[in-house]
């Protein structure tokens, strides 16, 4: 009985090619959960990223007569990239993902990460998209994401219907996603790639 574990991850795709579905199953446990953390680190949404993992290894298992890969490791984060992209591109992404990219800022990131300049860029992009909305929209922007204050106190602050509030949030956000949507992919999937 072969212990897989021993395997490199070439000689794993060696067995692999030759229908060795007890490789399979070593190359999906080795590789798995690293796969859903790179995922998981941009969308924040379990389920999407379990479907993105196995389609990559539905693929691999589907490709594993001509598969010609040097460093397996490499090559299946570049695939999580680009399905992550392909699956922002294709608008399925919850609401509240652009939300939570709104509240993002490169302090909230590891240092190795937010030096990069994409980060830079995006946090530079959202401050502006801030900067550009009508004085009042920014007011209840900034009091909803500075101070951390509900729609009520923020109204009560304000001496404004929380309907007012509500309306001015959906239209801040509306505005800042169309403003990041031409530079989110290119963007947000750097991070990727450093996370595991």
């Amino acid at each position: 009985m072969n212990t897989y574990s021993s395997y490199t991850d070439s000689e794993l795709l060696v067995l692999l090619s030759q229908d060795d579905k007890g490789a399979f199953d070593s190359l999906y446990s080795k590789h798995w959960a690293d796969l859903y953390k790179s995922a998981y680190f941009i969308l924040k949404d379990p389920d999407a990223c379990k479907d993105i993992v196995q389609d990559i290894f539905v693929w691999l298992w589907e490709h594993r007569k001509g598969l010609e890969v040097h460093a397996l490791k490499s090559y299946l984060k570049a695939a999580v990239k680009f399905k992550v992209a392909n699956y922002i591109r294709s608008g399925n992404i919850r609401e509240s993902f652009f939300d939570e990219l709104i509240k993002f800022t490169p302090s909230a990131l590891s240092p190795t990460v937010a030096d990069f300049s994409e980060i830079k860029e995006l946090n530079t992009i959202i401050q502006q998209a801030i900067s550009r909305l009508p004085a009042k929209c920014r007011e209840i922007f900034k009091l909803s994401r500075e101070e951390h204050l509900s729609n009520q106190e923020i109204a009560n602050r304000l001496s404004i219907s929380v309907k007012t509030v509500e309306n001015q949030m959906t239209i801040a956000l509306r505005r800042i996603r169309n403003t990041i949507d031409p530079y989110m992919i290119n963007v947000l999937i750097v991070p990727i790639v450093f996370y595991t």
